[in-house]
């Protein structure tokens, strides 16, 4: 009985072939996997912060009346702005997370909180020190910044929260794994920041995830994905 096996040059057309889809498909399949990642620390960032606020709020009453920077300004001092933000952050939001690391704010003593952040691939923000933020690791999977609106005359109107999903960890990168969000005192609500905006804005207004121009873009990011279900499309430009 003959039997039948495939030749040498058979077997080394197939591995051949089988290595071509794979360098064709394994890139999407990174890819497609780094989106779904990217969006379960994010829902879970955003989670694990909203609850905290929420707590607060049981035993702090409304937001509105919450001290939040009432008689700060863009004039104060860098000091007495780090004071504030450390009364806010030790009061309202630690006491209901598993903190751990306090970097606290403008303190030189630690630089665990401290790292370049890119945009694009461009350097955004070099490694410093946490004058006007307040800093800590939570869980120690993300590390959180706080820092007042400053976009008025006073700091009163609601707090930033920038969150780095994954720590230090690469790529640091707005839309990427840094997402902002937003404590508002005047809707009383904790939101992705710009989620109010419409999905056109979301993408290319002033803040928006794919706008370049802008000293503030990529803050909208977040909110862009949670507008389209919590799910990053084929159109959103920091995984394509």
């Amino acid at each position: 009985m003959k039997l039948k096996a495939f030749t040498l040059a058979e077997v080394l057309i197939t591995l051949g072939i089988i290595g071509v889809v794979a360098a064709m498909t394994l890139p999407t399949v990174i890819n497609n996997f780094r989106k779904k990642q990217t969006v379960a620390q994010l829902k879970k960032a955003y989670s694990t912060l909203a609850q905290a606020f929420t707590m607060a709020q049981k035993d702090y009453g409304d937001v509105s009346e919450w001290n939040i920077g009432s008689n700060m300004s863009m004039d104060s001092d860098n000091q007495d702005v780090n004071n504030s933000l450390r009364n806010f952050a030790k009061q309202y939001l630690i006491p209901y997370l598993r903190i751990v690391k306090d970097c606290d704010a403008g303190s030189e003593v630690t630089g665990q909180c401290d790292y370049d952040i890119y945009n694009f691939g461009n350097k955004v923000w070099d490694k410093q020190s946490n004058s006007n933020e307040y800093r800590f690791i939570v869980n120690n999977t993300m590390i959180v910044a706080l820092r007042y609106n400053n976009n008025g005359e006073y700091f009163g109107d609601g707090i930033f929260v920038r969150v780095d999903i994954n720590g230090k960890q690469k790529p640091n990168t707005f839309g990427e794994d840094i997402f902002y969000m937003y404590l508002n005192r005047q809707t009383k609500k904790f939101n992705m920041q710009g989620i109010e905006q419409t999905r056109e804005n979301m993408l290319n207004g002033s803040r928006g995830c794919a706008n370049r121009t802008s000293a503030h873009y990529g803050q909208w990011c977040g909110a862009l994905i949670e507008h389209d279900g919590w799910e990053i499309k084929n159109d959103y430009p920091h995984f394509n």
